[in-house]
């Protein structure tokens, strides 16, 4: 007989017990939400427009439905606004996976009324974002540790997402890609079994019918792939004209009074509105018009004009600050100009070629690739639409160069910048300090201000007394920004004293977070003029505390004399 395991092996081999059932639990839920999810959405389209709307209800429906999801967003529900996929990222990685119980049901409820009511978003970023709140309300619920219930976050977000576009694989790589940031995480037979559940949920429910009906692809001729190659640069242009619109967009309403952001949505709607009564094809996640490009059921001109005007569409309907994705826009978006692409190449190729169909599947994965800066992912989803691996040699050399064109020209991928947006910055991926030293070693958390409202002559009489090489402007909660000893003084005995001191600033580029790395924090502060705010990851405005040179020759000094006490309120740093 094999002797008994020892007390703490059997603690971690029950938990590790639990939390397989846990997962199979969360993988059904998930998949049903999302379920529920997609029908309710089709069946609201349905009551708001009918079979054949009207132009008067493609016009009014969205803006006045966007009145009532204005005022749910602004004041009920306002961390659901966009894609969810973002807001799921931070919670993963800032919040311990803890996903406010509210939050799942009010992205359930403005998601479906977002999208039903015409705005060109998709369903599957809301999916992510429900998933992984069901999952982290359950994780806290059966009062898991802290650490399983971080670990249900990325496992529902797989489970929602394979059940709403019926690809697992593709599933299990974007949570770990996108949410985990991590290809060799140890929760990959986690999200394995939570999206084999929520797919066999989804079937036994909607039945094994895939999202496409995609014809068989061939590689007529091996001159084909510089047509692939075209279509890759092309599909890398427009993924950046998407994102840095997507992105200038945004931030134009977040300039706009806080007061309007209540009305914001129905601005968008009413863009929306005036859109689909010229191009009704661009409501919704649209998959049906997907389906007859990739089996060549439309002709150039249509195609190329879906392409512009969806494109357009996403992003008012995005930034004015609806709840839905942007995942279908970009295969939607992907699938016209491939298909674009297809047919020219198909009229004026000097050599045999495939069908306009075969180019607007590598489309969708090529905008995917491009847009939302996950290859792996793009590549399994469309291979597990086609089930045919003739599409991999293609598909990966369009993806490739979609995904260097958009990474060199916009470097930080559409979520991770939707997030600095909100002022909140994610960590970088398997960044370590020496050690496990930090910002948060280094810095003095005791920090002085000059108020932002006062003059120069007053802001030069308190640097006058608190003698520093550079000083920050605000308050702890909201920094205005920074400016150095030399600027002060020079304004203040050669420039207007009575100036607001704000108008000096000088922006806040230099700047670090408490778990940043002592290379980083070092690098950064030689690039500080002399003081470098620590600022929080989750409001990057909220000073948490203050690098200066005083507070690294301390921190050297206990290095020195082996102290290892942590971060310490020393003397004012400004």
């Amino acid at each position: 007989m094999s002797a008994p395991l020892p007390p703490a092996q059997q603690i971690r081999l029950r938990e590790n017990q639990l939390f397989l059932v846990v997962t199979i639990v969360v993988g059904v839920l998930a998949g049903l939400s999302a379920v529920l999810f997609s029908v309710a959405i089709e069946q609201t389209s349905h009551r708001f427009f009918g079979i054949a709307p009207s132009p008067a209800r493609l016009l009014l429906v969205p803006p006045l439905v966007s009145i009532a999801t204005g005022i749910l967003l602004a004041t009920v529900f306002p961390d659901v606004r966009g894609s969810g996929v973002p807001q799921t990222e931070a919670a993963y990685h800032l919040a311990g996976g803890v996903i406010p119980s509210r939050v799942p049901f009010g992205k359930f409820v403005t998601g479906v009324l977002c999208i039903g009511s015409g705005h060109s978003m998709g369903r599957e970023g809301p999916s992510v974002q429900i998933g992984a709140g069901l999952a982290s309300t359950i994780g806290r619920w059966l009062r898991l540790p802290p650490r399983r219930v971080r670990d249900l976050v990325p496992v529902g977000a797989a489970g929602a997402l394979a059940a709403a576009f019926n690809t697992p694989v593709a599933a299990v790589l974007f949570a770990l890609e996108e949410i985990i940031g991590d290809m060799n995480a140890s929760l990959i037979g986690s999200t394995v079994v939570a999206s084999v559940a929520a797919v066999i949920v989804e079937r036994s429910i909607l039945g094994n019918e895939p999202l496409f009906h995609v014809p068989t692809y061939h590689l007529v001729h091996p001159a084909e792939l510089l047509a692939y190659a075209v279509l890759g640069v092309l599909g890398g242009v427009v993924s950046l004209i998407f994102c840095k619109g997507l992105l200038a967009l945004r931030a134009a309403f977040q300039k706009l009074p806080k007061r309007t952001k209540v009305f914001q949505p129905a601005f968008g709607g009413v863009i929306i509105g005036l859109t689909l009564v010229y191009v009704p094809a661009v409501m919704g996640v649209g998959y049906e018009y997907v389906d007859q490009a990739l089996n060549g059921g439309l002709v150039l001109q249509t195609m190329a004009l879906l392409a512009v005007v969806k494109l357009g569409a996403t992003i008012v309907s995005y930034s004015s600050g609806n709840a839905g994705g942007i995942f279908a826009p970009s295969l939607y978006i992907g699938a016209m100009a491939g298909g674009v692409v297809g047919t020219v190449v198909h009229r004026v190729a000097p050599f045999p070629t495939g069908d306009p169909g075969a180019y607007a599947l590598v489309g969708m994965g090529t905008l995917f690739a491009g847009i939302i800066r996950a290859p792996m992912t793009s590549v399994f989803m469309i291979f597990e639409i086609t089930q045919d691996y003739q599409i991999l040699v293609p598909l990966m050399v369009a993806n490739l160069l979609s995904f260097v064109i958009s990474k060199r020209f916009q470097p930080t991928p559409v979520y991770h910048a939707l997030l600095h947006q909100d002022h909140i910055h994610l960590p970088s991926p398997g960044a370590q300090a020496p050690a496990g030293k930090t910002a948060r070693h280094v810095m003095h958390a005791d920090v002085r201000f000059i108020p932002p409202e006062i003059s120069v002559g007053a802001a030069w009489e308190i640097a006058r007394a608190h003698d520093a090489p550079a000083y920050l402007v605000g308050t702890q909660a909201r920094l205005a920004g920074t400016i150095t000893r030399n600027r002060l003084a020079e304004a203040a005995e050669h420039g207007d004293p009575a100036a607001p001191v704000t108008s000096l600033l000088e922006r806040v580029a230099a700047h670090a977070h408490p778990d940043h790395p002592l290379d980083v924090v070092f690098e950064r502060f030689a690039e500080s003029g002399g003081v470098l705010p620590i600022v929080s990851r989750t409001e990057a405005t909220r000073v948490e505390g203050v690098v200066t040179l005083d507070a690294i020759m301390r921190f050297v000094d206990r290095r020195a004399t082996g102290t290892t006490a942590g971060s310490v309120a020393g003397r004012p740093a400004s």
